[in-house]
């Protein structure tokens, strides 16, 4: 039972005890009943916002500064499922679950880190990790701003583009997760003809 069927179930006994109440009285008072179903509707209305700054909590951390593979892996669901194609191809094609397929990826990915920059060469902003978090039900949408160097321009001349990422929250964890990678080519083996 997830935590919105709850919240729903404990407003609605909350309301009902409040008809019980009234009942009793043998006439039912207009303005209680009313007041009752406000406070209701109120008490699940908290319960409501405050899960959902708990999910956006749990999925930012993902982004957070400072964040490893090891902390990352730490806010993912024992039954964690990946619909990143290049992380989901991975783990299907090692025959691990999800869970363990990312933690494999990113294994990797920091055994074989990318390049240092060449100090000769213009840094892009920062950008933020979390440019817009967004949360309904228990799915928490992020936007993440980036910058990257125009291929058409001169070094230093940086355009700004947008990736997302979509979780899904169940048990205080990262249970399933979406986002817009692709799979891309293999690079071509050094001295090869194009």
């Amino acid at each position: 039972e997830n935590h919105s069927m709850r919240s729903l179930k404990m407003a609605a006994w909350a309301l009902g005890t409040a008809f019980v109440v009234a009942g009793c009285n043998n006439a039912p008072d207009e303005q209680a009943l009313q007041v009752a179903r406000d406070a209701a509707v109120a008490e699940y209305k908290a319960q409501e916002e405050a899960r959902l700054a708990e999910n956006k909590k749990i999925a930012s951390a993902f982004f957070a500064p400072g964040v490893t593979a090891d902390d990352r892996y730490a806010l993912l669901h024992d039954e964690y499922i990946q619909h990143n194609p290049v992380f989901k191809k991975a783990a299907d094609e090692a025959g691990v679950n999800y869970k363990q397929g990312f933690k494999d990826m990113m294994t990797r990915n920091m055994a074989n880190p990318p390049p240092a920059p060449d100090p000769k060469v213009p840094v892009p902003p920062q950008g933020n990790p979390l440019y817009q978090v967004l949360a309904e039900g228990d799915l928490v949408f992020i936007m993440r701003q980036q910058f990257r160097q125009d291929p058409t321009k001169e070094p230093g001349n940086f355009y700004e583009l947008f990736a997302w990422d979509t979780f899904r929250i169940k048990d205080g964890k990262l249970y399933e997760h979406w986002d817009g990678a692709v799979i891309n080519p293999p690079a071509p083996a050094a001295g090869a003809r194009r």
